[in-house]
């Protein structure tokens, strides 16, 4: 049996590549495509010579202006491009484009959704402020690009035989813009590795304080946390990772808020587990940083209406505060505080939840639907 998977974009590092290097590691002798490739950002992972095909245009426009952005009115072709008629089963991760892959009949194609392409549906608008193309003739045109892309993107997702949502939340956006019953499978989360107590190895940014572990963009809410952290000068945030939006976050934060840029490996799980807990005050269809959290024992406190709820085991792994501004964010928080100084949260409880999202239950369910 021969096997593909392909993936939108090997830009990064991110949740949805540890999902392809699971897969590879399941299924070795696979062939993996994809349509943009960045060796200096993913080669250590996926090395070049992994990688069966690149659709020229796409790959040449982001060797161009590295922006994956500019790809975008020709990633559908893109993905129509490739040949996958000598394969028996073709397994797609998809966020945006890979679902429209073109497959033979007898060929049992699979489709992974981490998300429906959120620009194209539920962001559309946010998408639009981020690049600044909301007003006069970049509105026009992108509007124009974008209801176009949507057409396509409701005919792609009727090419594939088997779907899968990395959540019930996306599971339910599937059956709104596609009308199609999704399977959940959550994905495959390192739980064991944040386990593992990595001692006295790493320089802590301060003694107590409390993480975030986020890419640094506007959605994922982060300012929400810095603003809160200016009222609690008492308290010390960490924020892990980097983004287009750090500088902006820099500008407006207090003294008590701290930003070490990318850990990666021992040095993350390190900053994790010396935390007193994770805040997670964005909006994830999947986010996998909270269940890490799970897997180093740590107790986490979100934003309620998301993912989350779906995940997260009330007064076991964490707490909530419920305005999605967060004017509710530092009551919310004190109280968290109290509840964990007097009666606390119990780590092997908090470990325990974590193991339903290991790599070993990911993997017995993805075999099922692979071979069944």
């Amino acid at each position: 049996m021969k096997i593909a998977i392909i993936h939108d974009l090997l830009v990064k590092l991110g949740g949805a590549e540890k999902v392809i290097e699971k897969l590879l590691e399941m299924y070795p002798k696979a062939d993996l495509f994809t349509l943009i490739y960045d060796e200096e950002k993913v080669g250590k992972v996926f090395p070049k010579e992994k990688i069966k095909y690149i659709p020229g245009i796409t790959q040449n426009i982001y060797k161009l202006f590295k922006n994956q952005r500019l790809c975008l009115p020709f990633m559908s072709a893109g993905v129509e491009s490739i040949d996958l008629s000598e394969y028996d089963i073709v397994i797609a991760s998809n966020s945006a484009f890979v679902h429209g892959a073109i497959t033979k009949p007898e060929t049992k194609f699979i489709v992974y959704y981490h998300t429906p392409a959120r620009y194209m549906w539920d962001r559309t608008n946010e998408y639009k402020k981020e690049i600044g193309w909301n007003t006069w003739i970049k509105l026009f045109i992108l509007n124009w690009m974008l209801k176009g892309l949507r057409m396509w993107d409701f005919q792609a997702s009727t090419r594939h035989d088997v779907t899968l949502a990395n959540s019930s939340n996306v599971a339910k956006r599937l059956k709104k813009y596609y009308w199609l019953d999704a399977q959940v499978i959550y994905p495959n989360v390192e739980v064991e590795r944040f386990k593992k107590e990595i001692v006295g190895m790493f320089p802590l940014p301060v003694k107590e304080y409390y993480i975030i572990i986020s890419a640094l963009t506007e959605f994922k809410k982060v300012d929400l946390s810095i603003k809160a952290f200016y009222q609690m000068q008492d308290k010390n945030l960490v924020i892990v990772w980097s983004g287009n939006y750090r500088e902006t976050l820099e500008k407006f934060s207090s003294k008590n808020v701290y930003f070490t840029g990318p850990k990666y490996g021992d040095e993350l799980v390190y900053l994790l587990q010396n935390a007193s807990w994770l805040i997670f005050s964005g909006e994830e269809d999947f986010g996998i940083v909270p269940i890490e959290a799970f897997g180093a024992g740590k107790p986490v406190f979100a934003y309620k209406w998301w993912w989350l709820a779906e995940t997260m085991v009330e007064w076991i792994t964490g707490e909530f505060f419920e305005e999605k501004d967060g004017w509710d964010f530092v009551e919310k928080f004190r109280i968290f505080d109290k509840n964990i100084t007097s009666w606390k949260y119990k780590k092997e409880e908090i470990q325990k939840v974590a193991q339903k999202y290991s790599q070993d239950e990911f993997e017995n369910q993805i075999r099922k639907v692979v071979w069944f």
